[in-house]
């Protein structure tokens, strides 16, 4: 393997997301640079597989400041697209909004959401959030009934964890627009954001990623099947309340797994995320 993916950050960080000893700056270092690389590989996947759009998506993670001091936002500076991002180019933010590692500096509506988002909703489940336009869930989310159905196994991830937005509210410009997401997501992983696109949180990178990934999927499965013009089968609340568990353990198992085997594909074709 050509680098790498989240080793000992996984190892370090453990399952809660939280840091679980005090880190030496040689420890933080490291931790902050095995984030980077899940990051980065996130964003060129993501690229790869089409579900970003444009320069207008961004995906943020917190990590240890490389000083030892902290904890800082890592996200993608303005004007990069998901597949020139690599782990030396993300900015880190303190908690002030400072780009302190790193030079440039982020999107306004990257800044506001992501920033904004974590001051209405802190804690280990939102270390990680990423916003995408991607297709399918994006085609919900325009629907007057945006509701994601458990009509595939890929639904049960997510049962009983989606919230949704039905008040577009334009661009995000302000600490405001985050602040007032991370209220309508509440205790969920997942926001379909009316008319606009999906926002998804998670302890870890692998997982954020994992979670974008199948909800995609999720949503492909649904869309394609209402093209049909046939009525969906969906499962009942039974089903659903006996294998949405065995899905989500299932997802939460393979989630780091997924994101390395990304990594290795990346890493054949992808110099710059191989060092």
């Amino acid at each position: 393997m050509a680098f790498a993916l989240f080793k000992y950050g996984r190892a370090a960080v453990g399952a809660t997301g939280r840091l679980q000893r005090h880190l030496s700056t040689a420890g933080a270092a490291a931790e902050n640079a095995a984030v980077r690389r899940d990051l980065a590989a996130s964003h060129r996947a993501l690229d790869r597989l089409h579900l970003n759009e444009g320069i207008c998506n961004h995906l943020s993670a917190l990590a240890p400041a490389r000083s030892g001091q902290g904890q800082v936002m890592l996200l993608a500076p303005f004007h990069q697209g998901f597949g020139e991002v690599t782990p030396e180019s993300l900015l880190g933010l303190n908690l002030d909004g400072e780009v302190v590692e790193g030079v440039g500096q982020p999107e306004l509506s990257a800044f506001s959401i992501h920033l904004g988002l974590r001051q209405s909703r802190p804690g280990p489940r939102t270390s990680c959030v990423f916003h995408t336009h991607m297709p399918y869930a994006t085609a919900l989310a325009c629907l007057k009934d945006p509701r994601l159905r458990m009509v595939h196994q890929n639904s049960l991830r997510f049962h009983q964890r989606v919230s949704y937005d039905t008040e577009y509210a334009g661009l995000a410009t302000a600490l405001a627009e985050g602040q007032r997401l991370g209220r309508k997501l509440g205790d969920a992983a997942v926001l379909f954001m009316g008319n606009h696109g999906v926002l998804v949180v998670a302890e870890t990178v692998a997982e954020a990623f994992d979670s974008t990934y199948y909800l995609e999927r999720a949503c492909m499965a649904q869309v394609m099947a209402q093209w049909t013009g046939q009525p969906l089968a969906e499962m009942s609340p039974e089903q659903c309340q006996q294998m949405a568990p065995v899905m989500q353990a299932a997802a939460r198992e393979l989630a780091g797994p997924h994101l390395d085997y990304v990594a290795r594909q990346l890493a054949r074709h992808d110099s710059l995320l191989s060092n």
